[in-house]
Order: C-alpha cells, then sequence, then structure tokens
C-alpha cells in the first residue's frame, strides 16, 4: 500500500521531532562543555589517583620488607659480646619500625609475630601483648589476626589472668570460625578451663578435638590431656 497524504504527514512531523531533538542535545553538549570536561578531568584523576595507591603500596611493601631482612639479620647473632648485644637491640628495633610503620604490610604480620614471640620467649609479656593488640588495632581482620589473637590469650595465661586468657581465647575462636589453627584455640581455652577448675568444659573440648581433627598432633595432644583428666 503506497503512503497516504497524513502518513506522508506523520513522516514530516517524526523527522521535525527527530531534528529539533538533535539540535537540542547538541546545544546541551556545547552548552555545558565545562561540565563535560570536568567529567573527563575527574575520570583521569581517578585513574591516577589508583595507580598511584598501588605503586606507593608497593613501595611500602618493598621498605618494609627490606627493614625485616635487616632485622633478622642483627637478630641472627648468637654470641653474648657487647657487639652482639648492640645488634640485638637494633633487632628489636627494626623490628618495632615495621610493625608500627608499615602496619597493613605483609612484612608487618611476621614481623609481628616475631617480636611479639621474642619478648613472650624472655617473659616480658605485657610488652609482647602491646605488639600483637597494635597489630590488631590496625588489621582486625589481617593476615596474622588470628595468631595475634592467640598471642594476646597466651600472655594473660602466662601472667595467670585466667579469666582474661578465656574471654580472649573465647573471643577470637568465635569470630575466626573458619581458622586452620582453630583446634590450638581450642585447646589453649580448654588449658584455661582447668586452671579456674572447669575441667568439664574442658573435656567437652579435648573431646572436640579429637573428633573434629583425627590423625593429627592436635589430636594426640588432646587425647593425651584426656588421659590425664578422666584416666583412660
Amino acid at each position: 500500500m503506497w503512503p497516504t497524504s497524513k502518513t506522508l504527514d506523520w513522516y514530516a512531523d517524526q523527522r521535525q521531532s527527530f531534528v529539533a531533538s538533535l539540535r537540542r542535545l547538541t546545544g546541551l553538549v556545547v552548552g555545558n562543555w565545562k561540565i563535560s570536561a570536568g567529567l573527563a578531568i575527574g575520570v583521569v584523576v581517578i585513574v591516577a589517583v589508583v595507580a598511584g595507591y598501588f605503586v606507593w603500596g608497593s613501595r611500602q611493601e618493598a621498605d618494609a620488607s627490606d627493614l625485616l631482612f635487616r632485622a633478622t639479620r642483627e637478630l641472627g647473632s648468637s654470641t653474648r659480646t657487647a657487639e652482639d648485644a648492640a645488634r640485638q637491640e637494633e633487632g628489636v628495633r627494626l623490628l618495632r619500625e615495621v610493625a608500627t610503620g608499615y602496619s597493613r604490610t605483609a612484612a608487618a604480620a611476621e614481623a609481628t609475630l616475631r617480636l611479639g614471640t621474642l619478648y613472650y620467649t624472655v617473659g616480658e609479656y605485657d610488652e609482647a601483648r602491646k605488639v600483637y593488640q597494635g597489630y590488631l588495632a590496625n588489621n582486625p581482620r589481617g593476615r596474622v589476626a588470628f595468631a595475634a589473637g592467640m598471642g594476646v590469650g597466651d600472655t594473660y595465661f602466662s601472667q595467670a589472668k585466667y579469666d582474661k586468657a578465656m574471654e580472649t581465647y573465647s573471643q577470637f575462636i568465635d569470630r575466626f570460625p573458619k581458622e586452620p589453627l582453630l583446634p590450638e584455640a581450642f585447646l589453649n581455652l580448654a588449658a584455661t578451663y582447668i586452671k579456674i577448675n572447669r575441667q568439664e568444659e574442658a573435656i567437652r573440648l579435648y573431646q572436640k578435638v579429637t573428633e573434629s581433627y583425627p590423625n593429627s598432633g592436635w589430636e594426640q595432644t588432646a587425647r593425651g590431656r584426656l588421659r590425664k583428666l578422666v584416666g583412660r
């Protein structure tokens, strides 16, 4: 069917409407060129910031790793000369610098565990706890947050602050239910229960470890402690 005059008029109206819309759009873009330019500049700035962040992060990791290496080298001396004592002191200072100055890096995680263990080993439990808590304050879900939390609990346990130890172990068990080192926390918590005369709860935890982690060192430890508690 050939178009009628009304049909031709309709097409003409649609064409004029389209042209008018196109002109309005062109006018809007031209009239707001500053907005368009601003948006373009904004995208460039965002890209630059993101790229800069990754460069900065890489540099942070590199610097922290270098300091950690130096700290490990200084702490490697095992003699008792005055020179070696000074090197040990410098190693501790470098570990502190990594742990506090580069707190979100992988090197800081390792430095935290090294420094905390160092203080714990020599019986400076308050200092060890400060190291672990400092890491947790900056990295509540960090790569060694669970280990740091267990470190806090261990310092309380070693100071016979059993209520605080129990609270800390329980808190991190609840917070990290899928942590691979969870059975270690169960064993620590059970030992704390024994100290405060809650043997039944300790027995339940030891049984939980033997059932949930068969053929492991944790199972053997739990079974050994169970035998001492129940005589079998």
